[in-house]
């Protein structure tokens, strides 16, 4: 739709024609995704700089059945970008509402508007000596802090759980009105910031994965630095013992020793990090371990690279992390298949990195400087401090190279998610594996898996396809894969935490009487079906 010229206006009188556009090449650049199908164009890109503002904007929109499409700063790369479902939104870029309002030591938590990036919150603490640290995901610097949680994503620190360790949310309803969750609405209340449940029916949930309002300010909850922090560092030489170490990992997390998010990686998923796919050697239409088994073994070996890694912490007393680092070296030392168990802090760390310097002069290429770079990576990130590094792997089969942000967007690179959640144990890990990694090798994409420990019982199987979005063959190929993916393992129980238009699509064809249920208060709430029509919650026909 084109807005007419009094719409136009009164848009203007809100936040000032600067703030305001319709220019096609700004529109084009929010229309960019890195998923198979095309982006939804938007009709016009509004920047508010305040509550009020979004406020304003809303009234607006409802008054002239506008549909709006929010973005925190854009970077969901993989489940649906900044790209609304359907054209002809007008989208509201909150990045401009970037303070960070406060951050209260004693009681461990900062009160952040949508445009704060992680990156942003994890300066501001170093640079203020803050002996308090955030939660990080690997998603680079400058993703949203809120948008992230509103995605109910998860990082590698004990917050992990980052929609648990929120509260306190600020949201303009679809009339224009506002309500704050929890204690919020209360006239000074003390708990505001540090009880989630407020009293009567919680709505924070509500607002995660939906489209019943614009969340404009949130509480986080972050950690004090512990007294110790020790990084561990788990190898495995051969795929099969995955299982062993998912039964490990959940006996340590249910008994506390582990309190932190662990992230396992498959060979694949750490070579896409470290290199880039060899169009020089291979044509890319079969996965590159059924075309070139030798070729993969080659790189993996030359970068040192194991079968799974996997990484997390130990924190708390230098008492209680000795005492876990015992306990997680008695559980791992009869594991099957296991290559390597570094449990490194930072005066550790400190020695080997001169080690390797010394190694470095008199060979050249000894493998311990490389291995100390992805340790002092994932040191940093389970510290709260993330980095542009953890993007690489989202270039995988991309022909260009990205900017300095890594941001897969300027590569050409096509990337899905696919997501599932299974239990935390060694059976269904090697289940899954045979279920899904055929698909992956009859489309021809490379078998790449994460599996992240969110809770003590379940894990998050991360399941990226990356594509070359500059070849439509290849591109095909991709969309038809990960339709395949998601309707098998929908169909045997697996159902993803997270997903894009395109995945919610095939999800709420699951459960009809859930998603009715669910329709029925996005109707109560939006009956004009203003508020980003389609991504999560379905409403009525615009």
């Amino acid at each position: 739709m084109d807005l007419k010229p009094h719409l136009i206006e009164e848009l203007v009188r809100i936040v000032d024609r600067e703030r305001f556009s319709m220019e096609p090449a700004l529109r084009d650049h929010w229309a960019r995704t890195t998923l198979p199908k095309g982006g939804a164009r938007p009709v016009a890109v509004i920047q508010p700089a305040s509550r009020e503002e979004v406020q304003q904007i809303v009234r607006v929109a409802a008054a002239n059945t506008l549909a709006l499409y929010p973005i925190s700063t854009g970077k969901n790369w993989g489940y649906g970008d900044a790209c609304a479902p359907v054209p002809g939104c007008l989208l509201i870029d909150l990045s401009r509402m970037n303070r960070i309002l406060e951050v209260n030591i004693e009681l461990a938590y900062a009160v952040v508007e949508p445009g704060v990036t992680q990156g942003q919150l994890s300066t501001h603490l170093e640079k203020a000596h803050i002996p308090l640290m955030m939660d990080c995901t690997g998603a680079g610097p400058d993703t949203s802090l809120i948008g992230n949680t509103l995605e109910r994503g998860f990082g590698h620190s004990p917050n992990g759980d980052r929609f648990a360790c929120s509260c306190n949310y600020e949201v303009v309803l679809p009339d224009g009105s506002l309500i704050t969750t929890g204690f919020g609405d209360y006239p000074n209340a003390r708990a505001q910031h540090l009880y989630k449940w407020g009293i009567g029916p919680s709505l924070d949930g509500l607002l995660t994965q939906s489209n019943l309002g614009i969340v404009t300010r949130m509480t986080i909850w972050l950690m004090p630095k512990p007294e110790s922090i020790k990084y561990f560092f788990v190898g495995l030489k051969t795929p099969e013992a995955i299982g062993g170490l998912v039964d490990v990992l959940r006996r340590l997390r249910l008994q506390g020793t582990v309190r932190s998010t662990v992230h396992c990686f498959n060979e694949r998923r750490l070579l896409a990090g470290l290199a880039r796919y060899p169009w020089n050697e291979v044509d890319g239409t079969q996965a590159l371990e059924k075309q070139r088994p030798e070729l993969v073994q080659r790189l993996c070996r030359e970068l040192a690279l194991p079968s799974w890694g996997a990484s997390g912490i130990l924190s708390g007393s230098r008492q209680e992390t000795a005492a876990a680092r015992r306990k997680m070296k008695m559980e791992l030392s009869h594991l099957p298949g296991l290559d390597r168990l570094i449990i490194l802090d930072e005066k550790r760390f400190q020695w080997a990195n001169r080690l390797a310097r010394f190694l470095r002069l008199l060979v050249p290429n000894h493998s311990l400087s490389r291995h100390l770079a992805l340790a002092r990576l994932g040191m940093d990130l389970l510290a709260g401090r993330p980095s542009y590094e953890t993007l690489k792997g989202s270039h995988w089969r991309a022909r260009q190279d990205p900017d300095r942000t890594e941001d897969p967007l300027t590569s050409g690179s096509g990337l899905i998610w696919i997501t599932p959640v299974l239990p935390m144990t060694g059976q269904a890990v090697r289940e899954f594996t045979i279920l899904v990694e055929p698909i992956f090798h009859q489309f021809g994409f490379e078998y790449q898996m994460a599996l992240s420990c969110t809770t003590d019982r379940a894990l998050s199987a991360i399941m990226s396809i990356c594509f070359d979005k500059h070849s439509v063959e290849e591109t095909s190929r991709a969309q038809e894969c990960g339709e395949k993916l998601l309707g098998v393992l929908l169909a045997q129980g697996y159902v993803p935490y997270r997903g894009s238009p395109t995945v919610m699509e095939q999800v709420r064809k699951q459960t009809p009487a859930y998603w009715k249920a669910v329709a029925h208060l996005k109707q109560a709430w939006d009956s004009q079906n203003i508020l980003a029509p389609g991504r999560y919650i379905p409403g009525g026909p615009r």
